[in-house]
């Protein structure tokens, strides 16, 4: 599988199935858009904990935190993958799952 297929964008509810090399492949989207997202959340938390007295910021803190929650999740089933919490994820492969956490290199057989 080449770069470009990698990029592809599948829709939300279409399953695919990987290969190692091109579950191998996706670690560095994976990890990019984590790590990308984790920063924004460490953000928001601190600032959800600066206004937890406040509770009409303190809401809108929330709302930003579930929609970088529901971005992150929807990024990751566009690539084909499966998001099981906060920055690890599963990947169909041809005879089982992969799984991947941040900010692991590495994938591991499930």
């Amino acid at each position: 599988m080449d770069l470009e297929n990698v990029r592809t964008i599948y829709p939300l509810n279409q399953s695919r199935s990987f290969t190692h090399e091109e579950a191998l492949e996706l670690i560095p989207l994976l990890m990019h858009i984590s790590s990308k997202t984790k920063r924004e959340l460490n953000v928001l938390n601190s600032q959800l904990s600066f206004f937890k007295t406040n509770s009409d910021k303190g809401q809108a803190i929330q709302e930003k935190i579930n929609t970088s929650l529901q971005s992150w999740s929807d990024k990751v089933r566009r690539l084909g993958a499966i998001p099981v919490s906060l920055c690890k994820v599963r990947i169909p492969g041809e005879e089982g799952h992969f799984l991947w956490a941040y900010p692991e290199n590495r994938l591991f057989m499930h």
